[in-house]
């Protein structure tokens, strides 16, 4: 559920399809995604699960899956 939700996100602020979108893909330019697009991504998803990401663990994500696992953690605290 996570994972979708930050597909959708990614998917309005980069403008690609959410079906191209996977969990495996990489916060990398490969989609034209770009650092200010990765910035944008964390406040959408601080606002939508209110959570507070912190921008030392944001330069660890490798990929979307990284992303969500460390937001379901936040959740379960």
């Amino acid at each position: 559920m996570t994972l979708e939700i930050i597909i959708s996100l990614l998917s309005e602020i980069i403008s690609v399809s959410e079906k191209d979108l996977r969990g495996k893909t990489k916060l990398i330019p490969e989609y034209n995604i770009e650092s200010i697009d990765i910035a944008k991504l964390m406040i959408e998803i601080e606002k939508r699960f209110e959570v507070t990401i912190h921008d030392e663990d944001v330069h660890t994500f490798q990929t979307l899956d990284d992303v969500a696992e460390y937001v379901d953690e936040l959740l379960a605290e």
